[in-house]
């Protein structure tokens, strides 16, 4: 009788541990999930052939799975993304998290809401996003790879640029309110990601801090 009381008290046990709801991810880790998928997405669509060529040179990139821009003739908006670095091996960095923030003046109407990749093909435009607030088209030339399936398809490629923006958009956007952008990095999130004090450099450059599930985003960035 005791031996049939321990096991209903097991089975209940187990039942239980079963039942406990999962552990929420914080905002950080929703993040970088998203922009894992946002990367799958830009880069296996075949609009974005030119995308997945220049992520074979990359320097790092700039990941941003819901950018916001709305106006009408003042713009504005931004999002938060993550931020990978390749080194000398080839491999990918962890996450860091960034912002870009918009202020625009162009001639703009509607709104709409991208998904975007920001390209960074060189030492100059990594460094600069790395070391301080970079203000996009000042700190370092940006060239619009493609905006949207009907606008720009391909535009600026050819150009020797530090960075190359992708964005697959919906909604009515009349002007591509990229330059001027400033990005700047989040350190409260990153800090509360790796679970300690951080640096964007230790992060992206010395490799410092690790978390394993993150490389499910660096697995999609590799070229096949």
């Amino acid at each position: 009788m005791k031996k049939l009381g321990a096991a209903f008290i097991a089975v209940l046990l187990a039942v239980m541990a079963l039942a406990r709801p999962a552990h929420a991810l914080t905002e950080p880790e929703l993040l970088v999930e998203r922009a894992r998928v946002t990367a799958l997405t830009l880069l296996t669509d075949p609009q974005y052939a030119n995308l997945k060529s220049l992520m074979q040179r990359a320097r790092g990139v700039l990941i941003l799975p819901n950018v916001i821009q709305a106006g009408f003739f003042l713009g504005g908006g931004g999002g938060t993304g993550v931020l990978v670095a390749r080194g000398a091996d080839g491999a990918w960095s962890g996450p860091a998290f960034y912002t870009m923030a918009e202020a625009s003046f162009g001639l703009q109407f509607g709104g709409q809401a991208s998904q975007m990749m920001l390209v960074i093909m060189t030492e100059r435009g990594l460094n600069a996003v790395i070391d301080r607030k970079v203000k996009l088209g000042a700190d370092a030339n940006v060239a619009i790879g493609e905006i949207g399936t009907s606008v720009g398809a391909g535009y600026g490629v050819g150009i020797d640029a530090d960075m190359y923006v992708y964005a697959k958009s919906s909604g009515l956007f009349g002007g591509a309110a990229v330059e001027g952008s400033v990005i700047a990095p989040r350190n409260d999130w990153n800090d509360v990601f790796y679970g300690q004090k951080t640096t964007p450099r230790g992060i992206l450059m010395d490799r410092a801090f690790f978390r394993p599930e993150a490389q499910a985003l660096a697995s999609v960035l590799t070229p096949q």
